[in-house]
């Protein structure tokens, strides 16, 4: 018996996509979180529970969070779903970003 199956689900990027994909995200922010945070230039302390934001979560906000006109973006930007993000702003996106992410990628 043959069975008509729809549309497959897309397939979840493997860790090492993502952490590679993260670390490019972080790159092309650094500049613009730089920016953002002239006032504050001195990092908080960095709790342990922060560093899981640093994978697809911060993929995510990044694509949300900054100007796809200033900075290069990856293609998967473009299906982000920006209608939420992962820290509680864009501005806590680049802090995290600058002062927690950067440190471990």
């Amino acid at each position: 018996s043959s069975q008509v199956q729809g549309p497959s689900a897309p397939e979840m990027p493997s860790a090492v996509f993502l952490i590679l994909l993260a670390a490019s995200v972080v790159s092309c922010c650094e500049a613009a979180a730089a920016k953002d945070l002239k006032l504050a230039p001195n990092c908080p302390y960095c709790d342990s529970s922060v560093y899981s934001y640093c994978t697809d979560k911060l993929l995510h906000d990044a694509c949300c969070c900054l100007d796809p006109y200033e900075n290069q973006l990856p293609l998967e930007c473009k299906l982000a779903d920006c209608s939420f993000l992962h820290a509680n702003s864009c501005r806590d996106h680049h802090l995290i970003t600058r002062c927690c992410c950067n440190r471990i990628l």
